[in-house]
C-alpha cells in the first residue's frame, strides 16, 4: 500500500517541478511576439500638424488622464475613450503598420494595433512645447 502512495507522490511532485519548464517555451514565445511587432515612429513635425487638429487640446486635463507610452497596451476601457483621426491628417503621416490604425485619446495620438490594444507610437499633443 505505500508503494503505490509514493510512486504518486513521485509522480506528482515531478509534474509539479516540470511546469516551470513547459511555460518557458510560452513565454520565450510571448517575448519573441513582441519584439516582432511592428514599429512605427512619429516624425518630429508631425506633432504640431496633429495638434493643429484639436481646437480644445488646452482643455485636457493632465493631471485626471491616463498614461499611454510606446511598447505598452492600451487600458480596457479604450474603445469607449478612442477617436480616429480625420482623413486628411492621416493622409500627411506616413502610413502604419499593416493591422495598425491611428486614434486620438485623452490628448495623445496613437498608432495602435486595434486587436490587441498594442501601442507602436504615441505623441502627447497636450504637453507640446
Amino acid at each position: 500500500m505505500k508503494k503505490p502512495v509514493l510512486i504518486a507522490l513521485t509522480l506528482g511532485m515531478a509534474a509539479a517541478l516540470s511546469l516551470p519548464a513547459q511555460e518557458r517555451p510560452q513565454e520565450e514565445r510571448g517575448r519573441q511576439a513582441e519584439q516582432a511587432r511592428p514599429q512605427y515612429h512619429f516624425r518630429q513635425q508631425d506633432a504640431q500638424k496633429l495638434r493643429q487638429n484639436y481646437k480644445n487640446i488646452n482643455r485636457v486635463d493632465v493631471k485626471k488622464r491616463g498614461h499611454f507610452a510606446a511598447g505598452e497596451r492600451l487600458p480596457d476601457n479604450w474603445h469607449k475613450q478612442m477617436h480616429p483621426l480625420p482623413q486628411a491628417v492621416i493622409a500627411e503621416l506616413p502610413p502604419p503598420p499593416p493591422g495598425y490604425v491611428f486614434g486620438y485619446i485623452d490628448g495623445y495620438c496613437v498608432v495602435y494595433d486595434p486587436d490587441t490594444g498594442y501601442i507602436a507610437d504615441v505623441i502627447d499633443l497636450a504637453n507640446l512645447p
